[in-house]
């Protein structure tokens, strides 16, 4: 009996592993998979990361109500922007401000204050289901923030450092 239980935790603890430690993205992204998001300021140089590749990182599952009927209820699926600057040695709080542009020019900023209280997430997929093709290919979603944060058709992010970086 003891074996059967710590071969079938054995298991479990592997497949955890091999799935990227937590939620896997299950939704089709090939309509917007490899389309460039570029990210300045957060390297010596501008780079692009795609959907794809952030799927590759550990990703969460969020839901959120805006305060109106228009905002809804989103359900986003993707890393923490904590967990997509730990590659780079970096969290959120080491920055002035955050800038997020949409490929319709909505921009929002994300300022001291927001990068101490929130948790943000980079959200690539809608549940189960792949983004809208008006949220595609990147989707803010801040569940305990106002829902005018939580922009869509994410094409850029601009990392402002904070004042000691």
């Amino acid at each position: 009996m003891r074996k059967t239980v710590f071969s079938l935790l054995l298991l479990c603890l592997i497949t955890w592993i091999a799935t990227g430690c937590g939620t896997s993205v299950q939704a089709d992204l090939s309509a917007y998979g490899d389309e460039p998001i570029r990210i300045s300021g957060l390297a010596a140089e501008e780079f692009t990361v795609t959907p794809y590749e952030l799927a590759e990182l550990d990703c969460t599952a969020q839901s959120a109500t805006g305060r109106t009927q228009k905002a809804g209820t989103v359900h986003g699926v993707g890393p923490a922007l904590g967990t997509f600057l730990a590659q780079y040695g970096k969290d959120q709080t080491d920055f002035q401000k955050i800038i997020f542009r949409a490929k319709d020019d909505y921009t929002i900023t994300l300022g001291p204050r927001d990068l101490q209280e929130y948790t943000i997430i980079l959200a690539i997929a809608d549940g189960k289901n792949p983004l809208s093709e008006h949220e595609a290919p990147l989707r803010v979603l801040i569940p305990e923030a106002e829902s005018s944060k939580w922009v869509r058709m994410v094409v850029e992010i601009e990392f402002v450092p904070g004042t000691s970086n």
